[in-house]
């Protein structure tokens, strides 16, 4: 499986629902293509750098996925299709991935994350800091 990012934008004027339908689609479709969505990020309403059909501002979606090669061709007909998205882009990341692997890298930010919300330090920092005591003493 090879490993892909899509980074698409949304018209401004779409609503939560119409947000979480379009996720709903876009699973639908890399999940029909024997993918996995790694992680759907929604970074927000933000300002274009020049207009993009008549919209200065729209949401920017981040979708993280595993797939096959023809999976990409499907998802950007999708978006192509699609009137509320005004653009995207497509990057492969790797050539082939294990789904795993990837998964345990998922796992250890977020597990990072939430040692630095609860003000835990991370098990790698504390590890590090234990070693430079006992070397201290």
């Amino acid at each position: 499986m090879r490993r892909y990012e899509t980074l698409f934008i949304i018209t401004p004027d779409s609503s939560d629902d119409e947000l979480k339908t379009i996720f709903e689609k876009f699973q639908n479709v890399v999940t029909t293509r024997k993918g996995q969505i790694l992680s759907y990020e929604e970074q927000g309403k933000k300002k274009l750098a020049y207009e993009i059909k008549k919209h200065g501002k729209g949401h920017y979606v981040q979708m993280d996925y595993l797939g096959p090669a023809d999976i990409v061709a499907e998802v950007e007909r999708n978006l192509r299709l699609d009137e509320r998205i005004l653009a995207y882009i497509t990057v492969k990341l790797a050539d082939s991935v294990d789904p795993e692997s990837v998964k345990a890298e998922a796992v250890e930010p977020r597990r990072l994350a939430k040692a630095e919300e609860s003000g835990e330090e991370a098990p790698a920092a504390a590890a590090e800091k234990a070693g430079r005591e006992e070397e201290t003493d």
